[in-house]
């Protein structure tokens, strides 16, 4: 009974800790689809505020790869709701326009893109992931990774509008400039923070190879972009637009690339989280199986031995029959036909062996 309970127990354990990481592995496979929709976003968002005419190929498509793992993953991670506010906005975004009634439609529409991967997060339990290093990634990848890159492009946005303005607002902007900058390196420190506690937390010797130097170009890039502000915080104004747009696009390749890799490791960890329970689960059947044919072998012994002692006993049954008369035989060797046997018949006494006990009793005279 007891292995029964201990075999009950683990197999309810398991199967909870599958149930986790599968929910896990489906939130990874819905930020997945998530981070190319946030760089075509930010990409349309800075054309717009530059001037530009954004193109809505580049859009649409990321749109229609979020919609299809939306139809397939809405049921278990509860983004119905978020995911067709956000939808909806994306398709009322305007492609052109003044740069206040841009930055303000792309800003609204980042919001609720953070806002769905924060659902995405909290309904996956991505953020509850029990092992340190994993749990660290997902904190890089769901939300230090994707807020950096919407800072970036509020950043870069920033700077690059400041020569069109008089200089009463390039007063203002250098304040907006200098906050945008912060939010962006305190989220490329984080971030950095992040990989570094998965890397020294790990048990995985290839971690480290296939983050440390994605993070590096992507630090990289940060430290590109972040000087550029000096200018305008300094009140002389003078920012390189070209410049400042290269450095975003090299931000956003490097920040894209680096997401990948952080998802595809998270991914990773969870799938040989989910072997490894799987080899468990078969292990407990296994010892199961065998205590419970331990538990069989007494009872086998016992009757095989009972087998045995029956089977070298002699049969039980009535004995040897004697007959009653025993056939007689004449001198001559024929049979006389049948007799008492000798031990049934009455011992004969001799008349003179009676008389004389009476007289010997008695006293008689001879």
């Amino acid at each position: 009974m007891s292995v029964a309970v201990l075999f009950s127990m683990v197999l309810q354990s398991t199967e909870e800790q599958s149930s986790f990481a599968t929910l896990e592995r489906a939130g990874v496979r819905y930020i997945q689809a998530l981070g190319p929709l946030e760089i075509a976003l930010t990409n349309a968002e800075s054309i717009a505020a530059n001037g530009g005419a954004a193109k809505p190929e580049a859009l649409a498509q990321a749109v229609s790869v979020v919609a299809l793992a939306d139809s397939g993953l809405r049921d278990q991670l509860g983004t119905q709701d978020r995911w067709e506010g956000l939808r909806a906005k994306i398709e009322s975004l305007p492609v052109s326009g003044n740069d206040a009634a841009v930055t303000a439609a792309y800003g609204s529409a980042n919001d609720l893109l953070l806002a769905l991967i924060e659902r995405v997060r909290n309904n996956s339990k991505l953020i509850r992931d029990p092992v340190a290093d994993t749990y660290y990634l997902e904190d890089g990848a769901a939300q230090e990774l994707p807020e950096a890159i919407i800072a970036a492009s509020r950043y870069t946005n920033l700077l690059a509008g400041v020569p069109g303005l008089s200089a009463a607002d390039r007063a203002k902007a250098a304040v907006d400039i200098n906050a945008a900058g912060s939010d962006l390196a305190g989220n490329a420190r984080d971030l950095s923070d992040d990989v570094r506690l998965a890397v020294e937390g790990s048990d995985s010797k290839d971690l480290g190879s296939a983050l440390l130097s994605k993070l590096d170009r992507f630090n990289r890039s940060i430290d590109t972009l972040l000087p550029l502000m000096s200018p305008v915080l300094a009140g002389k104004g003078g920012v390189n637009a070209d410049r400042t747009i290269a450095a975003r696009d090299e931000m956003q390749v490097a920040a894209a690339d680096l997401s990948a890799a952080l998802l595809s490791q998270i991914d990773i960890a969870l799938r040989d989280r989910l072997s490894s329970l799987s080899q468990r689960r078969l292990l407990a059947v296994g010892i199961l199986v065998v205590s419970v044919l331990l538990a069989l072998v007494p009872a086998g012994m016992a009757l095989a031995a009972r087998r045995r002692r029956d089977s070298r006993r002699p049969p039980q049954g009535p004995g040897p029959q004697v007959p009653e008369y025993l056939p007689v035989t004449t001198a001559a060797g024929s049979p006389a036909g049948p007799a008492r046997a000798p031990w049934h018949e009455p011992r004969p006494q001799h008349p003179s062996d009676a008389e004389h006990s009476r007289r010997e009793r008695f006293g008689v005279p001879q």
